[in-house]
C-alpha cells in the first residue's frame, strides 16, 4: 500500500524510511493489483452484471396486501 494519503502513513514513513520508496512498493507488490483485478472479473463472471435489477416486481404494491384497506 502507498501510505502517503493518511497521517498514519506519514508517521510510519518517519520511522521506516523504506516506506517512502513508491517504486519499490510497486515493483514488489504488483501481484496484489493484478489479483484484485482478476478477482473482480471472477466475481463478475460468477454473479453476473445486473446494474438495473428491479428491487421488486413490476406489479407489486409498495404496501403489503394485508395492510391495505379493503376497497369499497
Amino acid at each position: 500500500m502507498i501510505w502517503f494519503g493518511s497521517s498514519a502513513g506519514v508517521a510510519l514513513s518517519n520511522n521506516f524510511p523504506e516506506a517512502r520508496n513508491v517504486g519499490a512498493w510497486l515493483r514488489h507488490g504488483w501481484h496484489i493489483a493484478v489479483a484484485y483485478v482478476v478477482g473482480f472479473f471472477v466475481m463478475l463472471a460468477v454473479l453476473g452484471w445486473h446494474p438495473d435489477a428491479p428491487l421488486r416486481s413490476k406489479g407489486a404494491s409498495p404496501v403489503a396486501p394485508e395492510a391495505q384497506a379493503p376497497a369499497r
